[in-house]
C-alpha cells in the first residue's frame, strides 16, 4: 500500500505538471482510428482508438479540438481527456469530410464544394471548388488547402462566396506524403500517410521550410494540430498499469 502511495503521489505530481500545449494526432489502420495526445517532445500521454471511424484533418476551434469523419459527412469536437466526440456538422447532402478549417466565425469543409456551416454545424452556404482537399486551415486571414497534387494553395475568402487563389502564397510541402494541415499561430503542421510504414509528424514554415519533425507513435497518419490541454484526472493507461504494477483495484 506504501507503494501504491507513493507512485500516486508521484504520478498525480507529473499530471498536474501537464498543463501546457500538447500534439494532437489522428491515424488509422485498416477500419479503425487512433488519436494520440503526445507532449512537444513526442512522448506519448494518451490515446484513444475508434472502431469504424477514419478521423482525419484537425482544426482548433475556441481552444477545443474538432475533427473530421472520411467515413462520413460529419465533424465532431474532441475531448482531449475522455476521448468523447462530440457531433457538430452532420450534413447526408454529402458524402465525406477530409478537411476542416475555421476563420474565427465559420467552419470550413470540402467535399465537392467548399461548405461553410455555423460553429454550430447549421450549413451557411456553399461555393464551387475543383479538386480534393487532404487537409486545411486558415492561416491569419487566408484558407490555405493541401491539394491531392501535393500543392498547399493560399486562397483569399473575404469576398465570399468568390475564392480568389493568391499564388505567391502557394507552398510545397515538406513531402509528397503530407496529410491533414493545421496553423498553430506561427508554424504549420501536417503529418505523413505512408502506407506499411511510420512517418513523421511535422512542423514546418510558411516557406515551407521543416521546423520539427517527430516520429509518428502508430499507424498511418493523417494530421496533427497543437491544443492546450489541462487534464483533470488520470489517463486511463496511467490508471491500468498501477492497477498491473500494484495487484489492487483502483476507483478514478
Amino acid at each position: 500500500m506504501r507503494i501504491l502511495s507513493i507512485l500516486l503521489v508521484a504520478i498525480c505530481g507529473l499530471t498536474a505538471a501537464i498543463a501546457d500545449d500538447v500534439i494532437v494526432y489522428t491515424c488509422y489502420q485498416y477500419f479503425n482510428s487512433r488519436v494520440y495526445i503526445m507532449d512537444m517532445n513526442g512522448t506519448v500521454l494518451d490515446w484513444f482508438e475508434y472502431n469504424n471511424y477514419r478521423l482525419c484533418d484537425l482544426e482548433l476551434v475556441n481552444d477545443e479540438v474538432h475533427v473530421v469523419d472520411a467515413f462520413a459527412p460529419r465533424s465532431f469536437i474532441l475531448d482531449l481527456e475522455t476521448g468523447d466526440l462530440q457531433l457538430i456538422i452532420d450534413d447526408w447532402s454529402l458524402f465525406y469530410f477530409y478537411d476542416i478549417a475555421y476563420d474565427g466565425s465559420f467552419l470550413y469543409v470540402t467535399e465537392w464544394d467548399m461548405n461553410r456551416y455555423m460553429p454550430d454545424g447549421t450549413k451557411d452556404s456553399s461555393t464551387g471548388y475543383d479538386g480534393t482537399i487532404l487537409g486545411s486551415t486558415f492561416c491569419y486571414d487566408r484558407l490555405y488547402t493541401l491539394t491531392e497534387d501535393t500543392l498547399i494553395q493560399c486562397w483569399d475568402i473575404s469576398g465570399w462566396p468568390t475564392m480568389v487563389l493568391d499564388e505567391p502564397g502557394t507552398i510545397t510541402p515538406p513531402t509528397e506524403y503530407c496529410r491533414g494541415l493545421s496553423f498553430d499561430g506561427e508554424n504549420f503542421w501536417t503529418a505523413e500517410s505512408k502506407e506499411g510504414q511510420l512517418g513523421s509528424i511535422i512542423c514546418f514554415d510558411q516557406t515551407g521550410a521543416v521546423i520539427t519533425q517527430i516520429a509518428e507513435p502508430a499507424f498511418q497518419g493523417w494530421s496533427a494540430c497543437i491544443a492546450p490541454f489541462t487534464p483533470q484526472h488520470l489517463h486511463r493507461h496511467t490508471w491500468t498499469a498501477i492497477k498491473s504494477i500494484c495487484g489492487e483495484p483502483i476507483s478514478n
